[in-house]
C-alpha cells in the first residue's frame, strides 16, 4: 500500500499539514498501515486514491468476495467523520453506508456510478440545469420527516466573519453580519440541513443525483440555497459575465424554491461571504472571485 503515499496530490497533503503540523505529518504516513488494518477487518481490497481529494482520504475499493465497488473515506479527527455518518444515515436519497469505524475515523459507503458530479453540466454549458437540479435535490431533503438529530445550529458559523475585520469592505462585512443575525433569530422553521451543498458534492447515481459530504447543521432552511452560488470556484461559467451568471441563479433558485426571494439572495450574499472569510482564516488572503460574486448578488436586480 506505499503506492498510496505516491499518489496523494499535493493540496491534500499541504491543506492537512497546514490545519494539523507534526500531527498531519505522522498520519499521512500511517495512511497505508491503516488502511491495511481496515481492509483485514472489513474485508475489502484497496483499489485507488481518488483524484482531488483536499481534507479527507478518500479512496476506491472492492468488497470480498463480492467484487462490489465501495469508497472509503477516513479523516483525521473523528468529528467530522462521525457528523457526515450520523447525516447520511439519517437521510434517504443519500450513499448507503456500509459501516463506519470510530477507531479510524474511517467509514465505506456506497459507490455512486457513473458517479460524475453538476460540474460536468456546468461544464458543458447546462448550468441552468445544474441549478435545477441542485434545487431539486434541496426539496428532496428537506422533505425527509425530521427528528432534528444533533448537530451545530448555523449560528455558529457566524464568528468567522470577525475575522475579516479590518480586512474586508467595512460595508459589506457589516452587511453580512447583520444579515446573518436576522435571518438566524427565528428558529421555529429549522431543518436538517446539508450545510455545504454544491455542485462538487452532487454525484449522478444511475438516472438519479445524490449527495455526499455533509456538514451537518441545523437552521433556516433557505441557508441550503447559499453555496452553490458561487461554486463551482474552479470551473465558473465563463459564457457569460459573473453577474448576468448570479442573476440567472438567483432567478431559478426563486422560481424553483418555496423560499422567499429576498431570503434567497440575503442568504447567499452571507453564505459567500462566510466562504471568504473561511479562505481568510485558512490561507490568509481574500479571494478576489468571490469578492466579485458578493458585489455582483448586492447589485442583482428584481424581487430576487
Amino acid at each position: 500500500m506505499q503506492i498510496i503515499s505516491q499518489n496523494l496530490n499535493s493540496t491534500f497533503v499541504s491543506n492537512i499539514l497546514d490545519l494539523y503540523g507534526e500531527e498531519g505529518k505522522i498520519w499521512i504516513n500511517n495512511l497505508p498501515s491503516h488502511l491495511t488494518q481496515l481492509s483485514a477487518k472489513w474485508n475489502f481490497r484497496f483499489l485507488k486514491v481518488m483524484p482531488d481529494l483536499t481534507y479527507n482520504f478518500v479512496g476506491l475499493v472492492e468488497l470480498i468476495p463480492t467484487g462490489e465497488p465501495a469508497i472509503i473515506k477516513m479523516g483525521l479527527r473523528c468529528e467530522n467523520i462521525a457528523t457526515e455518518v450520523r447525516w447520511l444515515e439519517y437521510f434517504r436519497g443519500v450513499p448507503k453506508i456500509y459501516w463506519y469505524d470510530k477507531e479510524h475515523h474511517a467509514y465505506l459507503m456506497e459507490c455512486l456510478e457513473p458517479g460524475n458530479s453538476l460540474k460536468t453540466l456546468v461544464k458543458a454549458g447546462q448550468d441552468d440545469s445544474a441549478t435545477r437540479i441542485l434545487c431539486h435535490t434541496i426539496r428532496d431533503l428537506q422533505s425527509n420527516k425530521q427528528k432534528k438529530p444533533e448537530f451545530p445550529h448555523i449560528s455558529e458559523l457566524a464568528g468567522s466573519l470577525s475575522s475579516l475585520k479590518d480586512h474586508l469592505d467595512d460595508k459589506m462585512l457589516s452587511k453580512a453580519e447583520s444579515l446573518f443575525h436576522e435571518l438566524t433569530t427565528d428558529r421555529t422553521k429549522d431543518v436538517i440541513l446539508h450545510g455545504d451543498l454544491h455542485h462538487d458534492n452532487v454525484l449522478s447515481s444511475g438516472a438519479t443525483w445524490k449527495v455526499i459530504d455533509p456538514h451537518g447543521y441545523v437552521g433556516d432552511p433557505v441557508f441550503e440555497a447559499g453555496a452553490m452560488i458561487y461554486n463551482p470556484c474552479d470551473c465558473f461559467p465563463k459564457e457569460k459575465s459573473i453577474s448576468q451568471i448570479v442573476e440567472r441563479r438567483l432567478k431559478i433558485l426563486a422560481e424553483e424554491l418555496p423560499f422567499d426571494p429576498k431570503r434567497i439572495k440575503a442568504w447567499a450574499y452571507c453564505r459567500t461571504v462566510l466562504s471568504i472569510a473561511w479562505t481568510f482564516e485558512d490561507y490568509g488572503i481574500l479571494p478576489a472571485f468571490e469578492i466579485e460574486v458578493v458585489s455582483a448578488i448586492d447589485q442583482s436586480r428584481g424581487q430576487h
